[in-house]
């Protein structure tokens, strides 16, 4: 049944990467429930873990808070009961064993984000090591705050550059459409990228001369640029929170901030709830705070 569950969240608009968090949570409970109760048949999809109890979930999340971060247990938690309640809704079993058990608080979390010292360093390593494609990808990533599949799906006709000002329509998660302006580094950058771009893909980043670039590819991209700058939080989303965050810092209003990131809800108005993250301290924030208290 896990399969099942997975390709049905695939179909109700689940991105790649929840979708192996979710396979990831439902292993990890399952390598678990395994080890304490061997599968002997019975209700539960075909894998058994039906038959877990509200007993073996609290269980699972005491051994759980002393071997995992109190993120993964909270993360695999929230997995769980919406698998529970997938097999609840098929009348496979007749109630979900973690409605009730207490969730682990901790600390929200803020995104990872570059300061302005590491954003500058990666645009050196790209101009040192990379091309006009490169810069024109992290550029967008950094300026635009689109998502990776986002800067992927764009093509030329969605571009409109100009010289005072330019646009970028974009299809966004669960179809969400919206266009985020371009500021003049993004116009001039893809400018120079297209005087130069020899290709016939209607993408404005291929991965050949016909291919569509791929998240994985971008992916990649990035991961060669956090090696060669060291900065260990460098990745794609990473340059999306710096967008967000930058704009934050700026004072400029949250429902701006929810409407260029393609924070909307299903009537169309900003999202605000998911922007307000972005308003939360960082780690620098807080160890800024408490070397205030030093003594030297």
């Amino acid at each position: 049944m896990i399969e099942e569950f997975l390709a049905q969240q695939k179909l109700a608009g689940k991105s790649e990467l929840t979708i192996r968090q979710y396979r990831s949570s439902l292993a990890r409970f399952a390598s678990w429930w395994q080890e304490q109760t061997p599968y002997q048949g019975g209700t539960g999809g075909g894998d058994g873990l039906g038959q877990a109890t509200e007993i073996d979930v609290a269980n699972f999340k005491k051994w759980a808070s002393r071997n995992l971060k109190p993120n993964t247990v909270r993360q695999t938690l929230t997995h769980l009961k919406a698998y529970f309640d997938y097999l609840v809704n098929f009348g496979i079993i007749p109630d979900n064993p973690v409605q009730h058990v207490k969730s682990v608080t901790t600390a929200k979390m803020t995104p990872k984000w570059l300061t302005r010292n590491e954003q500058n360093a990666l645009i050196r390593a790209v101009r040192r090591y990379g091309d006009l494609r490169d810069l024109a990808m992290i550029t967008v990533l950094l300026h635009a705050g689109l998502r990776v599949q986002e800067l992927c799906d764009l093509r030329l006709q969605d571009v409109i550059i100009g010289e005072r000002k330019g646009l970028a329509k974009v299809l966004g998660k669960h179809n969400r459409y919206r266009e985020v302006p371009l500021n003049k580094d993004i116009r001039e950058i893809l400018s120079l990228y297209l005087q130069q771009r020899k290709c016939d893909s209607e993408y404005l980043f291929p991965n050949n001369r016909e291919g569509q670039m791929t998240t994985r590819n971008v992916q990649h991209i990035i991961a060669e640029y956090r090696r060669l700058t060291g900065i260990d939080h460098l990745t794609a989303h990473a340059l999306r929170h710096s967008f967000c965050h930058e704009l934050v810092t700026r004072k400029v209003p949250l429902d701006v901030v929810a409407r260029l990131a393609g924070h909307i809800k299903n009537d169309g108005t900003s999202n605000i709830a998911m922007t307000l993250v972005y308003t939360q301290p960082g780690e620098e924030d807080l160890q800024r705070a408490v070397e205030e208290l030093s003594w030297r």
